[in-house]
């Protein structure tokens, strides 16, 4: 996988028992079922018919891949289904994970910057951009979704809190590689950032 994704939909190679001609008609009636769904707000996928079993099937190929430190696998996978799933959350998280894991931190950062609007209150999707941010060794940003992650996490009335720990850990890996204005701001919350009224939005 290199740096870079897409959403573009690619039908697969001519299979060797079907003519050029009639691949090319199966292949305009595929892109016009994805660009009908899509203006619809339908996803590829279901566009153009595929079952849900399908899609969880090839999901589940690609965690069994992530989980056998197989990246590169799970990352053409996860591509795949974002093609045919783009507005699923948990495909770019996935892609994601691959992306570190195969230390591709900048592609990593897209990848989750394309997700924040799928994800924009997810504490777990903030936390691991700023882990990304952290391993490209861009500690500013890093530090302010840490501090980010942990106030969506505390305020998540169904956490178990386990991301907001995490996050607090990782500030304080980065309180001395950042600005001591920045660093200073490691214990407030959104209450004590802001005059009475506003609430702390996403950082920039």
């Amino acid at each position: 996988m290199g740096d870079t994704f897409t959403f573009t939909f690619t039908p697969t190679d001519d299979p060797p028992d079907v003519s050029a001609e009639d691949h090319r008609k199966v292949s305009n009636l595929i892109y016009f079922l994805v660009a009908e769904g899509l203006s619809k707000g339908v996803d590829p996928a279901d566009a153009v018919g595929l079952s849900p079993e399908y899609i969880d099937a090839f999901h589940e190929l690609a965690v069994r891949h992530y989980r056998g430190r197989d990246f590169d696998s799970a990352a053409k996978l996860y591509q795949r289904l974002i093609q045919l799933k783009p507005t699923q959350l948990v495909y770019y998280k996935g892609l994601g994970a691959c992306c570190l894991g195969l230390q591709r931190y900048d592609a990593a950062i897209r990848v989750y910057d394309a997700a924040v609007a799928l994800g924009a209150l997810d504490a777990e999707l903030h936390y691991h951009l700023g882990q990304a941010h952290y391993f490209n060794q861009d500690y500013g940003p890093a530090f302010d979704l840490m501090r980010f992650a942990r106030v969506l996490d505390e305020q998540d009335p169904a956490s178990t809190g386990k991301i907001a720990a995490f996050a607090t850990q990782m500030l304080e890996r980065m309180k001395d590689l950042v600005s001591p204005e920045q660093a200073a701001l490691i214990d407030l919350r959104p209450d004590d950032d802001h005059p009475a009224g506003q609430t702390e939005g996403p950082p920039p």
